[in-house]
């Protein structure tokens, strides 16, 4: 279990937005000798190797093609490397009372109350033009540089009885003080080594800098910012990348933009997963009647992280069926199919975690509790395949710093292996 945990702390801890995340993955993909491809040029796939894209520097798919297809159908798992954050707009820094603050907007349903008094930071991506061409490149200040700070107790005496935090007016961050409304501007292009009249424009998210760790009293608690839904991405590649399965062809995807309904360029709403399914088929010489068989044929797993049960609030969860930390994955089931899972899905999966003694947990919501969605459904009203909706459980999510079980880590790569290889 230590070898998985620590990948997955080091992989948390590197990236700090769905950008550094993609960077992070692609740079583990190429490791382990996958091959990229470039959706805008033919794809030349060969038995026997295996294959990623990138789209939009925020999704990715790789591939695993068997030298003998036994079984023309796809195994794919599907997470998402988006998470609720601040997002900075484009705009000079605002200059106040002798502070500098930076302008943001709200990205997904974030818990906001959790990003007030913490050390931030700001990562991303940034465009700017250089030697005549268009340049792109991945960044992380990498060091504490934002805050949000509360008003003092003293000036606000009703804040404990509760208090509604106003994007536009409480949560600007202050990074420096003085009145150069340029400064941040400068600061990006210094990382850059460029002018700050080069950058043409950038998708720059402010991130917590408190490290992702172990904790607990018997180290039972994974304590991180962006457990949802890194943990999901990390484990289910890490179980993608160790599985060699020789029957049929392993796909693993991570899409963006989940947390804000995913219709994106590079959503699971997107053409993205459809397009490349469609192109390994035809790159591999099948027919159209064999791809339509091949989906008839196939799997996904949504994996997204879901809820545990509360230590001070069980009255938000069904009692009936509680979900526990370090008790095993969760299956989730709604019966008007915001999660993909039904009996003829779930069976396929509780099946895999009795054969190879990995413990589960069945997750429904209260009945008269409307809980969220996930990307599953998304993806398979653009393929339709069978699928089903699991995850770790977790407290705290979209916190700016959330709570899972070290054990459902373990718990959750090896059924990711075992899905794979069955």
């Amino acid at each position: 279990m230590e070898e998985i945990l620590n990948g997955l702390l080091d992989f948390l801890n590197k990236s700090h937005t769905e950008f550094n995340a993609t960077y992070n993955i692609k740079e583990i993909l190429d490791n382990n000798n996958f091959i990229e491809l470039q959706e805008g040029q033919n794809f030349k796939i060969e038995r026997g190797k295996n294959y990623y894209l990138i789209r939009n520097d925020s999704s990715v798919i790789a591939f695993k093609v068997p030298l003998m297809i036994h079984n023309f159908a796809f195994k794919i798992c599907a997470s998402h490397l988006d998470s609720p954050c601040l997002k900075l707009k484009m705009e000079k820094a605002i200059s106040s009372q002798n502070y500098l603050k930076l302008n943001v907007e709200k990205y997904g349903g974030a818990i906001i109350s959790t990003w007030l008094d913490k050390p931030l930071s700001v990562a991303g991506r940034v465009f700017y033009k250089k030697g005549g061409e268009i340049k792109r490149e991945i960044i992380d200040f990498n060091k504490p540089i934002l805050i949000i700070p509360n008003v003092a107790i003293h000036f606000n005496r009703s804040i404990n009885d509760g208090y509604i935090y106003n994007i536009e007016k409480d949560m600007k961050p202050i990074f420096a003080l003085g009145n150069d409304e340029n400064s941040f501007l400068e600061a990006i292009a210094n990382l850059l080594n460029i002018n700050k009249d080069d950058i043409l424009s950038y998708d720059l998210e402010c991130y917590n800098f408190t490290s992702s760790l172990v904790g607990g009293l018997n180290n039972e608690f994974l304590m991180s910012p962006r457990i949802d839904n890194l943990e999901s991405a990390y484990l289910s590649l890490q179980g993608f990348i160790e599985s060699n399965n020789e029957n049929d062809i392993s796909v693993f995807v991570a899409f963006n933009n989940e947390e804000v309904g995913s219709q994106t360029f590079s959503g699971a709403d997107s053409d993205i997963l459809k397009n490349t399914l469609k192109r390994i088929s035809n790159s591999l010489g099948f027919s159209e009647n064999d791809y339509f068989v091949s989906l008839a044929k196939s799997f996904l797993l949504s994996i997204d992280n879901g809820h545990a049960i509360h230590p001070n609030h069980q009255e938000f969860s069904d009692l009936n069926s509680p979900v526990y930390l370090n008790k095993g994955v969760i299956i989730k089931f709604n019966s008007n199919m915001a999660y993909t899972s039904d009996a003829l899905t779930s069976s396929y999966i509780i099946d895999i975690c009795k054969k190879n003694n990995i413990p589960y947990q069945l997750f429904y919501n209260r009945s008269d509790v409307r809980g969220g969605s996930t990307l599953g459904a998304l993806s398979i009203s653009q393929l339709g395949i069978k699928s089903v909706d699991i995850g770790c459980p977790q407290l705290a999510m979209h916190s700016n710093y959330e709570t899972s079980g070290t054990k459902d880590v373990q718990y959750m790569f090896e059924l990711i292996k075992a899905y794979y290889l069955n």
